[in-house]
């Protein structure tokens, strides 16, 4: 088998094999194999640099404040958004959509300068829109600190965050999700603080502040979930009897696998989700196609990864059988609010909707219409928000009549 590609030569190599299998040479066997080698690694490896593909176009000034102008993926989306650039370095807050000059993939989007929390914001800058907003638990007006907790693998960060008025021995775990930073969960605290909760908002394996992973690489959330498993027994040692679990895309799976086969599944009282990775198969087919891989490509991908040749974070290959609506609603025993976007193109809402068809009793899903990936409480805040909130003050019982 050829030695692995490194990520930036993952698209050449696709795109060769794709050719290679439409011309029928006779390389086109190892071609292919080289190409579905390169997206499973791809698929595993967390990436170095984060794209930035959105540009400040102009920066216009208007008395105290400012109006950035934008183009690029995910500019004109609904809602505010956190705007990332000089890597990480920067970070600014950005208003929702006030004018548009253009459209299409050519629009500028104009959205208000909300604060520039980090960084010099410059016409030309590039970065990416996040649905992240808070840089910090304390901006919610909630005493919080910094921690760490013991993995198998070594200390991890976290933050502590302390709610007003406490549930005795009642907490909540937050996990954010593939390629995000522990402050993509921060949205979901204030909500299970006004419940009662104590919240651990957690780094995970390959995080910064975290262990490194097996091979340094990701395990589609199985690997993850030992972490959260280790969140989970950091809080009973700080006194928690229940525990919530709040998981964001892979950070959705590893709160699932925690909640249905972990190894403290006993005392989860409820999970919430967003934007949840709920079926791997599915997913990476998505992601494939819309990179136009070929399918046998894809499926020879996704079968090295889950036989072990292509090394993941989890010893053994990527169990993706197990990683199925179907499966979690066999296993589940705890209500579950699913927060979703049928225009998630990252991500595809079926999985949720199979989950929530499979368990009416226990699984409540709610939509935001036309919301991106991991987006949706920065197009609905206090819907988003005043529904968490409500599930998670009456676990341990459903919020609602399935």
């Amino acid at each position: 088998m050829p030695t692995e590609q490194s990520n930036s030569g993952a698209a050449r190599a696709i795109g060769i094999g794709a050719a290679a299998a439409a011309l029928g040479i006779a390389a086109a066997g190892a071609v292919a194999a080289g190409a579905a080698v390169s997206l499973a690694r791809r698929v595993v490896t967390p990436a170095l640099v984060p794209d930035e593909p959105v540009v400040l176009e102009r920066l216009q000034r208007e008395g105290d404040g400012a109006i950035a102008w934008i183009r690029g993926d995910d500019a004109n989306l609904p809602g505010r958004y956190s705007l990332l650039f000089d890597g990480t370095d920067g970070h600014a807050r950005l208003g929702p959509v006030l004018t548009t000059s253009g459209s299409g993939r050519h629009g500028v989007f104009a959205r208000r300068v909300v604060a520039v929390d980090r960084g010099s914001l410059r016409a030309g800058v590039r970065g990416r829109l996040t649905g992240w907003w808070y840089t910090d638990p304390g901006e919610l007006g909630l005493r919080s600190e910094r921690i760490e907790y013991e993995t198998e693998l070594g200390a991890a960060d976290a933050w502590l965050v302390h709610p007003r008025r406490s549930r005795k021995r009642r907490w909540a775990i937050h996990v954010h999700g593939r390629g995000a930073l522990p402050a993509e969960a921060i949205r979901g605290v204030a909500p299970l603080a006004e419940a009662g909760a104590t919240s651990l908002v957690i780094s995970y394996r390959n995080d910064p502040g975290a262990p490194a992973g097996a091979h340094g690489r990701y395990g589609n959330g199985v690997a993850e979930a030992r972490d959260v498993d280790a969140a989970i027994a950091e809080a009973v040692r700080r006194g928690a009897e229940r525990v919530t679990l709040f998981g964001w895309s892979m950070g959705g799976t590893a709160a699932m696998i925690a909640a249905t086969r972990g190894a403290h599944a006993d005392l989860v009282d409820g999970v919430i989700l967003d934007s949840p990775g709920l079926d791997w198969s599915e997913l990476l087919r998505h992601q494939a196609n819309h990179m136009r891989v070929p399918h046998p490509i894809t499926d020879a991908g996704i079968a090295l990864l889950g036989r072990g040749i292509v090394r993941a974070g989890v010893s053994g290959g990527i169990p993706f059988d197990e990683l199925s609506p179907e499966r979690f609603a066999r296993d589940l025993r705890v209500p579950v609010l699913i927060h979703a976007s049928d225009a998630d193109t990252f991500v595809p809402s079926a999985a949720a909707h199979r989950l929530a068809a499979a368990r009416p009793e226990l699984v409540q899903l709610r939509l935001t219409p036309d919301a991106e990936h991991v987006r949706l409480w920065n197009a609905d805040p206090e819907g988003w928000e005043r529904e968490t909130a409500r599930f998670a003050r009456a676990l341990p019982q459903p919020a609602w009549r399935g």
